[in-house]
C-alpha cells in the first residue's frame, strides 16, 4: 500500500500577503530613492532619514520592551522612519528631528492606537508635528498668479529655470518623441522628462517621480499595494486641480495642469507610500474608494497645485479623520449584518419545546 508523506497547506492559502511582506516590499521598493540621494550627494537628506529610523526604533523599544512586553516589528520600524524622513528638508536640525519624532511616535501610541488598531498615520502626525514646531525649516514656494493663469504652469517654470533640466533631458524626450508619441500624433516638449526624473526639490519625497511610479508597478504587481484608495486620490485631486485650480486665480476653467500637481508636493509618493498605511485604510473596496476620493477633495484645497512643502501630510491627516468615520460605518454594518443572519436562525425556546 502506498502512503502519501507529502504535507502541504492546501485548501488554506493567504487571501493578501502579510505586513511583513507587504513592508519589506515597500523597503525595496524605496531602495532606488536612497541611492538616488547617494548619487546626488544629498547627504544632508540622508542624515535626516538615518535620525528619524533611529527615532522610530527608539519609540517602538520604548513602547514595545517597556509598556507592552512584547517584541517590535522591525521591517515596520524601519520603513516608518525612512518615510518620515523622505518628507522633512535637510535644513532641519539632525538632533531636533530626533527627539521631535521620538516624542510624536511614541505619544501617538496611546490616544491612537497601535499598528493594526490605529486610525491616525504615523508619518503624516510626525510630519505635522515637525511642521508646527519648525516650520521656518520647510521650503516655502510661491509663484505669480499669472503663472497659475496658464494651462502649461510646470512648462513656463521649467523654462524659467525654476525646474532644473537634466544634461540627457534632450536626447530622451526626441527619443521618446520620434518612437513613441509621433505615431500617436503628439509629442512632449523639453523638460517633463527631468521633472519625472528630479524635480530638484529640497524634500526628498517630492523628487524622483520615475522611481516613484515604477516602485508602485512592482508593489501591485507583488499584491503588496492595494490600488483602491491610491487611484481614487490620484483621480479626484488631479480632476479638481484640472477643472477649478485656473479659476481661483482668474484663468479659465478645465484647463488646470495636472502634471505640475501630480510631480510636486510629494502627491505620488504620499498617494503610493503614505496614504495606504496599515490600519488606517477601510476595510471595504467601497470604503477604500471613499477614502481616497476624500483625501483627494482634502488635498486639492490644501495643497491647490502640490507646491507646499506639508499640503499632502495634511492632507492625508484629514482623510485619515474621514477614514474612522468609514470604518465606524464599516463596523456598523458587519454588525447589521451578522445579526440579520443570527435572527432567522433563532427560534423562541416555547416554539423549540412545542416541536
Amino acid at each position: 500500500m502506498r502512503k502519501n508523506n507529502v504535507l502541504t497547506l492546501r485548501p488554506f492559502h493567504y487571501v493578501t500577503p502579510s505586513i511583513s511582506t507587504m513592508t519589506i516590499g515597500m523597503l525595496c521598493a524605496l531602495i532606488p530613492h536612497i541611492i538616488m540621494l547617494v548619487v546626488t550627494s544629498s547627504y544632508q537628506s540622508l542624515f535626516i532619514i538615518f535620525s528619524c529610523i533611529l527615532a522610530s526604533f527608539g519609540a517602538e523599544a520604548i513602547d514595545a520592551y517597556v509598556v507592552r512586553k512584547r517584541t517590535m516589528n522591525i521591517p515596520v520600524t524601519l520603513l516608518q522612519g525612512i518615510l518620515i524622513g523622505m518628507f522633512l528638508p535637510p535644513m532641519y536640525p539632525v538632533v531636533a528631528v530626533f527627539f521631535i519624532i521620538l516624542v510624536t511616535l511614541f505619544i501617538a501610541k496611546y490616544p491612537f492606537g497601535g499598528l493594526a488598531g490605529s486610525w491616525i498615520n504615523p508619518v503624516a502626525i510626525s510630519i505635522v508635528m515637525a511642521y508646527f514646531v519648525g516650520a521656518i525649516w520647510f521650503p516655502t514656494f510661491i509663484i505669480s498668479p499669472l503663472y497659475l493663469q496658464s494651462q502649461n504652469v510646470s512648462l513656463m517654470l521649467i523654462h524659467d529655470g525654476v525646474f532644473p533640466i537634466c544634461s540627457f533631458d534632450t536626447a530622451v524626450t526626441s527619443f521618446l518623441n520620434n518612437k513613441v508619441f509621433s505615431p500617436l500624433g503628439t509629442n512632449i516638449p523639453d523638460g517633463y522628462v527631468s521633472l519625472l526624473w528630479d524635480t530638484g526639490a529640497a524634500i526628498p519625497a517630492f523628487r524622483f517621480n520615475f522611481f516613484t511610479l515604477l516602485g508602485s508597478l512592482v508593489l501591485c504587481s507583488l499584491r503588496s499595494l492595494r490600488l483602491e484608495a491610491p487611484v481614487s486620490f490620484i483621480f479626484t485631486y488631479g480632476f479638481l486641480v484640472w477643472l477649478l485650480c485656473p479659476v481661483f486665480a482668474g484663468g479659465s476653467l478645465a484647463s488646470g495642469d495636472v502634471l505640475l500637481a501630480l510631480f510636486t508636493g510629494g502627491t505620488l509618493f504620499s498617494a503610493f507610500f503614505v496614504l495606504p498605511w496599515f490600519g488606517t485604510v477601510p476595510m471595504t473596496v467601497v470604503g477604500k474608494i471613499f477614502y481616497g476620493i476624500l483625501t483627494g477633495i482634502a488635498a486639492f484645497f490644501i495643497s491647490g497645485y502640490g507646491l507646499s512643502s506639508v499640503g499632502a501630510m495634511f492632507s492625508i491627516f484629514c482623510g485619515n479623520i474621514f477614514s474612522l468615520l468609514i470604518q465606524m460605518m464599516e463596523h456598523w454594518q458587519s454588525e447589521k449584518k451578522l445579526m440579520g443572519d443570527v435572527h432567522p436562525h433563532h427560534q423562541n425556546p416555547q416554539t423549540q419545546e412545542h416541536n
